[in-house]
């Protein structure tokens, strides 16, 4: 099992870092290991998930609490594949970005694989990486 919790500050207000989590379709941009989500039904994707050298669909529930400016996506079958991303506005008009990922490997191989890098996977603090470059790069035509 692989737990993963990062923690950034980015420069872009609260209600624009929410409008960009709001298009899940795009979470691949961000995501590492994400290749590509499929809308099913209101609140239900499938995810093309990449780890290391397999490539499987897990079927998602996304769901957004607004009001406490969250989102947590859990895998509806299979291995654990959950996470959640939490903002909170910050002076100066940047967001306080919180994203904590729980992935368990799907297979007997993966999970020797998953033992012998534990604690060497930082990759939540790229995924806020690439998150932020995302809201600040150029905006898309």
């Amino acid at each position: 099992m692989t737990h993963q919790h990062a923690v950034t500050v980015v420069a872009a207000p609260l209600e624009t870092v929410e409008r960009a989590l709001q298009d899940v379709a795009h979470w691949p941009r961000f995501l590492l290991g994400v290749e590509q989500v499929a809308k099913v039904s209101h609140g239900r994707y499938t995810f093309v998930v990449r780890d290391r050298s397999s490539v499987r669909e897990v079927d998602v529930a996304v769901v957004a609490h607004p009001g406490e400016h969250r989102v947590g996506w859990h895998a509806l079958a299979g291995p654990r594949f959950d996470g959640e991303i939490r903002l909170a506005a910050v002076a100066g008009g940047r967001t306080r970005v919180s994203l904590s990922r729980t992935a368990d490997p799907a297979g007997f191989l993966a999970s020797l694989a998953d033992l012998a890098r534990m604690g060497h996977d930082d990759t939540a603090a790229l995924d806020l990486q690439r998150l932020e470059a995302v809201l600040t790069g150029p905006t898309e035509s």
